[in-house]
């Protein structure tokens, strides 16, 4: 076992600093609120270096292994702190979504409903982008030499699944921790990119870099995920200097 980096002597001395001729029980009030502290420092060392492993391609299964844990275990433990409470029409998150972007989020819904599954996951995501067709993401999985049908076959899910405008109820067809850091995923590559909006593209990026099965089945169809940042910015670059000259 790893030797600690704060002696217990250390801390010990730390807790009776704290208060001057403090009795026993007082010392350990204060040494309770201490390791509490310790354990919020802890976790947190811990998850900079799962979002580091997260950020070098290491997939939750690998994770969890490193760990000890499960594949389940890591992603409750990491993930689930990450909610969609912000996501509201008139504020938070939601409020940085391109209309686009909000419309691939209530699309994701409804392919989930209408697939019969009791979870909104990374997947319906993915195939949601398809309904913008004008969509960055859209255009570049078309450039990538992906087809609609085509995406929506390997998933096993039927082409004109969700494309009734009809709403979700609240409350049904929950998006799955995964989903839910995709979504987070799409913030941080918006600000990579340093972009103040979030559009099509980047829940694009941010399901690739969450959703291993989704990243996994795109690389069958001959998309190069790695690549795929890359085409973003080139496509944006390209409509910018077009809108510059006029055209």
């Amino acid at each position: 076992m790893t030797t600690s980096p704060i002696p217990l002597d250390n801390l010990t001395s730390y807790v009776r600093s704290l208060h001057e001729s403090a009795a026993p029980l007082d010392d350990l009030s204060t040494a309770v609120s201490v390791a509490a502290a310790l354990d919020e420092q802890s976790d947190a060392l811990i998850g900079y270096f799962v979002d580091q492993a997260r950020r070098s391609g290491a997939p939750w299964s690998e994770i969890g292994a490193s760990m000890g844990v499960s594949k389940q275990a890591v992603q409750k433990r990491f993930v689930a702190k990450t909610d969609l409470s912000d996501l509201v029409p008139d504020g938070g998150l939601f409020s940085r979504f391109t209309p686009r972007a909000r419309s691939v989020v209530a699309a994701a819904r409804r392919i989930a409903s209408a697939a019969g599954t009791a979870e909104t996951t990374p997947v319906h995501l993915t195939l949601a982008l398809l309904t913008q067709p004008e969509g960055v993401a859209a255009v570049v999985l078309r450039k990538s030499g992906v087809m609609n049908k085509q995406l929506f076959d390997s998933f096993d899910i039927a082409e004109d699944a969700g494309t009734s405008e009809a709403s979700v109820p609240e409350g049904q067809v929950p998006f799955t921790l995964e989903a839910k850091e995709a979504l987070r995923g799409a913030l941080k590559a918006a600000l990579r990119l340093g972009h103040n909006y979030i559009g099509t593209e980047h829940i694009l990026l941010g399901v690739i870099a969450t959703s291993d099965e989704t990243a996994e089945k795109l690389e069958t169809l001959g998309v190069q995920t790695d690549a795929i940042e890359a085409r973003i910015v080139g496509l944006l670059a390209g409509e910018k200097a077009k809108r510059a000259a006029g055209e």
